[in-house]
């Protein structure tokens, strides 16, 4: 009886993640974020974040911040769902994470410091996460002011075009995409059951470079 229950119990779990894979040892997950944003704040923290912790060195971590922003023709930005201080800390959000392009664990240290309690540049305006990462400030200062002067915003823009497309998009934020695969299911299952699909994804790779000894069953929101 307790046999018959385990394996139950482990066909439930696994059933969870059977869809997610690992490409060559690897997961990708890309997150559409949006400043202001309780479900992505929540995502961040409770899920991508101690995701991260655990099996960071299997995983690549994209960001994008821009949810639902839309801009003028002059390039000016229009729709700023939360407020204008939205438009402002996901632009301020894409210059840190562009200086710190080469260091993925200081990105999801910035990222985790941003989404968490009192969202510093969403609720206060404040640099104090791009401090933390030891970035000069005139220099992200600058870059928040001018974005004429690069491609971040149009870069981002184009990202969510498709996970957002209200037809054949996921468009809820915030949108979880994994390997560049746009799947509404593996989204849905990542929003409180990240670390578990991640486990079982990298536990059934062949890569030898992986070793994952047990998967427990985790629900966090």
């Amino acid at each position: 009886m307790i046999s018959n229950i385990l394996f139950l119990t482990l066909m439930c779990i696994w059933s969870v993640a059977s869809d997610l894979e690992a490409v060559n040892g690897r997961i990708k997950i890309t997150t559409l974020t949006t400043a202001g944003c309780i479900p992505t704040r929540n995502f961040i923290t409770n899920q991508l974040t101690p995701t991260y912790a655990v099996y960071g060195e299997y995983l690549d971590i994209e960001y994008v911040p821009w949810g639902r922003t839309t801009r003028h023709p002059n390039g000016t930005y229009d729709n700023c769902q939360f407020s204008p201080n939205n438009c402002w800390a996901n632009r301020l959000h894409r210059c840190v994470l562009n200086f710190l392009k080469d260091n993925q664990d200081a990105q999801v240290k910035y990222m985790g410091c941003e989404f968490g309690i009192p969202q510093p540049a969403f609720e206060e305006s404040s640099y104090i996460c791009a401090q933390n990462e030891g970035l000069n400030l005139v220099e992200v200062d600058y870059c928040v002011r001018h974005p004429f002067l690069d491609d971040l915003d149009d870069i981002a823009e184009e990202a969510s075009r498709a996970p957002m497309d209200p037809v054949e998009g996921i468009n809820s934020l915030p949108v979880i995409v994994f390997n560049d695969t746009i799947d509404m299911r593996l989204h849905t299952q990542a929003r409180d059951r990240l670390q578990n699909m991640v486990c079982l994804a990298l536990g059934n790779s062949n890569d030898t470079a992986i070793s994952i000894s047990s998967c427990q069953k985790t629900e966090t929101g």
